[in-house]
């Protein structure tokens, strides 16, 4: 089994691919937030012979673009709330914050989870839209 995990930011993901125990499968690196450098983690990502979890938090919308590839790629995606994340991270002995340690917290996060992982769907089409539509309503008339 390979744990993926991804941090978001706006102009990059960094990513960490583990197996348990802590084996480093690939160490985090950073890739941008393009077509083709998104196309080339998806085809590493289904290179592995084994069972992969890919692993994100929500962060805003930056993460949708990200988990459309994934999921129409067929990879089994899994979105973590921050907050459950930060209560994770919270119990590290090191508080230190940077992308690429991040990155290794959620593929940790994914091992000690794997089993009670819940696969990301997105919501029908419909639903999207009246959420967009009721957000936009609260910020028109409050």
């Amino acid at each position: 089994m390979i744990s993926v995990g991804i941090d978001i930011s706006k102009h990059k993901i960094t990513v960490c691919m583990l197996r348990p125990y802590g084996e480093v499968v690939k160490a985090p690196h950073s890739i941008d937030h393009t077509e083709q450098a998104l196309n080339a983690l998806i085809e590493r990502i289904k290179s592995f012979d084994e069972d992969v979890k890919v692993v994100l938090e929500t962060t805003g919308g930056y993460h949708q673009v990200v988990v459309t590839k994934l999921l129409s790629a067929g990879i089994l995606t899994v979105i973590v709330n921050p907050y459950i994340m930060k209560k994770y991270c919270a119990a590290a002995l090191r508080k230190a914050k940077t992308d690429k340690i991040d990155s290794i917290r959620i593929a940790s996060y994914v091992i000690d989870h794997w089993f009670s992982m819940t696969v990301y769907y997105p919501p029908d089409e419909f639903y999207a839209e009246l959420k967009l539509l009721s957000r936009q309503y609260t910020v028109m008339f409050g």
